[in-house]
């Protein structure tokens, strides 16, 4: 399946970029196609979800999941696409709304997908509830970001599995992340450890992209402007975009961390 494909089905896509710039497109036939085809033309959004889908490899249908920072659903609605039962937060109504609202034009997903409206801060559901939760680019938004963790830490069940993807604590991101609404630079593997620490939480396994020659070609790709030759370029971008985090040359910008509780 193509990472993103899943807005073929719907009438209109809502998306929104790490800057805070929002978008909301109607899906005409030649957007379907595209999306079918190729899906989002985003470099970092699909090295993410790289990461995100081979840490849920092997996760049974059956597993009580979290989307924590859902945004406008996407993991929450491939997911769902596949076969299982996800419940979606974020703290943004307008983006719960959009997420409610393209979901019903799919009654399998409507089922499967259930939304809330609220903060990872103060999560509205029962200790360990979870048996899979996602967070991907979040905690880095948010000031208490112990607290954040600690609030997913209690509603993960005790053999569960949380996958949290965040920017990379480099240099470069030490320069630049206040753009991004960001209240930290990132986190490198010790920081994280010392923020899951207190919860008996253990980092299983470490992915990380976007090296050196990666970020030169995300901003080469992301300085194109007319869709249709962003769709049509954008594997000429991603095969080698694909290459630079095979080769790890230079810090990274990003990383995703597979946690689960220590025995």
């Amino acid at each position: 399946m193509v990472t993103g494909s899943i807005l073929r089905h719907f009438s209109t896509i809502e998306l929104g970029t790490a800057d805070g710039k929002q978008y909301g497109v109607r899906s005409g036939p030649l957007t379907k196609l595209a999306l079918a085809l190729i899906g989002i033309p985003h470099l970092g959004f699909r090295a993410r979800a790289r990461i995100i889908f081979r840490f849920i490899k092997g996760t049974p249908q059956s597993a009580r999941i979290l989307d924590a920072g859902a945004g406008y659903g996407l993991y929450a609605l491939t997911l769902a696409e596949r076969g299982y039962s996800v419940d979606a937060i974020d703290l943004e109504q307008a983006r719960t709304d959009a997420l409610t609202a393209r979901k019903k034009e799919r009654p399998a997903l409507d089922r499967r997908v259930k939304t809330y409206t609220g903060s990872i801060t103060d999560l509205p559901f029962q200790n360990g509830s979870y048996d899979l939760i996602i967070c991907s680019d979040v905690i880095e938004h948010i000031k208490d970001d112990a607290k954040a963790v600690s609030e997913l830490a209690r509603v993960l069940a005790p053999d569960g599995t949380m996958i949290i993807t965040v920017p990379y604590h480099s240099k470069y991101n030490e320069r630049i992340y206040p753009m991004f609404g960001h209240e930290r630079p990132g986190y490198n593997v010790e920081e994280m450890r010392n923020i899951l620490a207190p919860h008996r939480l253990s980092i299983v396994e470490v992915s990380s992209y976007e090296y050196a020659f990666g970020r030169i070609l995300f901003r080469m790709f992301n300085a194109i402007h007319f869709a249709p030759l962003m769709a049509a370029l954008f594997y000429l971008f991603y095969i080698p975009y694909l290459l630079d985090i095979a080769l790890k040359f230079g810090e990274p910008n990003g990383i995703g961390f597979k946690i689960r509780h220590e025995d």
